[in-house]
């Protein structure tokens, strides 16, 4: 139980970032960025969210830097909620590689094949 305690305690949790309604935003992209840190620096372990918000609903993407099969990676699962509804599972990623490109922090090499921006996301 302690073992577990610490691994969990070891997680760095990076600033979640969130869009809407409209052209409300928090978070900026401090979180995308200190999550691409992690991976490029020892792929140490580190979590984000991205959430988008409409009137009732809830769009949202949490990146998590882990180890998979020896090698480094975001596992990434993106969910949508309709309020008061729990949030349902869309889609689950694991992706090989995280870096800047074209002013934004991306995910990309996934599987399933895909490229994930770290910053946008649209409800």
């Amino acid at each position: 139980m302690l073992a577990l305690l610490a691994v969990a305690a070891a997680v760095h949790h990076c600033p979640a970032a969130s869009i809407g309604p409209g052209s409300l935003s928090h978070g900026g992209a401090a979180g995308a960025s200190c999550l691409l840190s992690s991976f490029q620096n020892g792929c140490k372990a580190a979590d984000y969210t991205l959430s988008a918000f409409g009137v009732d609903t809830v769009h949202s993407l949490t990146f998590r830097v882990e180890r998979q099969n020896g090698r480094c990676a975001v596992a990434i699962v993106e969910s949508f909620r309709v309020v008061p509804q729990p949030p349902r599972l869309t889609s689950r990623l694991a992706c090989t590689r995280v870096h800047r490109l074209n002013g934004d922090v991306v995910a990309d090499r996934c599987t399933p094949k895909r490229t994930v921006s770290l910053t946008k996301l649209s409800a």
